[in-house]
């Protein structure tokens, strides 16, 4: 399971990634026609529970060209993801990763608009990898140490 250390806005917040590490769509970048979305469902750490949905819209189009992506997480699973994000892999052009903005009405949505950079005439295939982070609280943590401590 994958854990980050702290954003920006949260200097001392740590986070542990809640769902699978392969909830991904490969979304491509620099074709002329424009995709449709292409949407996958995310799913438990270990893969067993699906816990939500994510999509692309569009899935697919020229240079420029402007995705939404929406992360829905199911109501039950909710109030424990604590933060949204998806990492983009451009192959040569690397990896980014963005933190979705969470929709001030429904606990369990997440958004944002990503553009497809690229140079004029490049085609490639872009992987989106979505995931899902919940807080690390210090009494978790304070736990962990002494649990560990005493084996």
């Amino acid at each position: 399971m994958a854990t980050l250390g702290a954003c920006a806005g949260d200097q001392d917040a740590e986070w542990r990634q809640w769902n699978a590490t392969d909830d991904l769509v490969p979304i491509s970048v620099g074709i002329d026609e424009v995709q449709d979305p292409v949407e996958v469902p995310l799913r438990s750490s270990t893969g067993e529970v699906e816990v939500g949905t994510a999509r692309v819209t569009p899935g697919g189009g020229p240079i420029g060209t402007l995705h939404d992506v929406v992360v829905i997480v199911d109501d039950e699973y909710a109030d424990v993801v604590d933060r949204a994000s998806v990492r983009t892999d451009s192959g040569d052009r690397g990896e980014d990763e963005y933190d979705l903005e969470r929709d001030s009405a429904e606990e369990g949505v997440y958004k944002l608009t990503i553009v497809s950079d690229g140079a004029e005439g490049e085609i490639r295939e872009d992987i989106f990898t979505f995931r899902l982070w919940d807080e690390v609280v210090a009494a978790e943590e304070d736990e962990t140490s002494t649990e560990d401590d005493a084996t």
